[in-house]
């Protein structure tokens, strides 16, 4: 089955990451229809290496979706990509993230009906990220697997122990947004992502949590859509216990539907 797919990419002012994403996404045996850029209020540098992308003759279709920068607005930058996005599949990851050429192959050649898909990411160590975003020199599986800072396991691709580790459940344990699939309509259906959260923390786990609520199995795939996290500072956790409850009360309540998502419907 040939499905179109969406790769959407969140931003932040991070050109020379995001310039390692997109160079990746060229790379993949099996392209994306279209990759969007989910930009949560970059400045002119970040707008300028995408132009220069889109001035190339891409094997895809390339989008800027820009909102002001108002603070840490994750969940709104992804709903404006989904909105802009014309494909039947959707790919997210950040745009701190390199793919393996395999990546767009496997989460496609995964994806099933009434399914999620949530994946592993290599944590690169600092040395080794910088070293990355300096030069030309590619990511293999075995440099990344002795220069990462954490999931050392996770930079070996392999059909065989993903068919057997890969589990499928219906809660949103190990969901990150960085490396997480799902079908459009789907997200339309449960109103995309909750804008309720501002700040680091959990806005990938509620959304998953209530495509589970409406009907979707997760599956959490391992050993396959390999992809490596280059180093970062922590970003500030000040609104974690907030941005927990909000996750909490969509499994409590069993949730399924958000308010302030791609539709507003907030009261005034």
């Amino acid at each position: 089955m040939s499905i179109s797919c969406s790769l959407i990419i969140t931003t932040y002012n991070w050109p020379e990451a995001l310039n390692k994403s997109l160079e990746s996404c060229l790379s993949q045996t099996v392209l994306p229809t279209e990759v969007i850029i989910a930009d949560d209020g970059s400045k002119q540098e970040t707008k300028d290496l995408i132009a220069f992308y889109q001035a190339k003759q891409l094997p895809f279709t390339l989008i800027h979706c820009w909102q002001e920068d108002l603070g840490f607005r994750a969940a709104q930058s992804r709903n404006n990509a989904i909105q802009a996005s014309t494909a039947d599949y959707v790919i997210c990851i950040d745009g701190d993230i390199i793919l393996h050429p395999r990546f767009v192959e496997d989460h496609l050649s995964n994806a099933k009906k009434n399914q999620v898909i949530a994946g592993k990411r290599v944590r690169l160590s600092q040395i080794f990220s910088q070293k990355i975003i300096t030069s030309n020199e590619p990511i293999s599986p075995l440099s990344a697997l002795f220069a990462a800072q954490s999931g050392h396991k996770n930079a070996l691709r392999s059909n065989v122990l993903s068919h057997y580790l890969s589990k499928t459940n219906r809660n949103a344990d190990s969901v990150f947004s960085c490396n997480f699939s799902f079908w459009r309509q789907d997200a339309i259906n449960v109103n995309g992502f909750n804008c309720d959260f501002v700040g680091w923390g959990a806005e990938d786990k509620e959304f998953c949590i209530r495509l589970i609520n409406d009907g979707a199995s997760k599956k959490q795939l391992k050993h396959l859509a390999v992809c490596y996290h280059l180093y970062h500072p922590e970003l500030s956790r000040k609104m974690e216990q907030v941005n927990q409850q909000i996750y909490d009360d969509a499994i409590s309540k069993k949730l399924t539907y958000c308010q302030n998502g791609i539709i507003k419907r907030k009261q005034s």
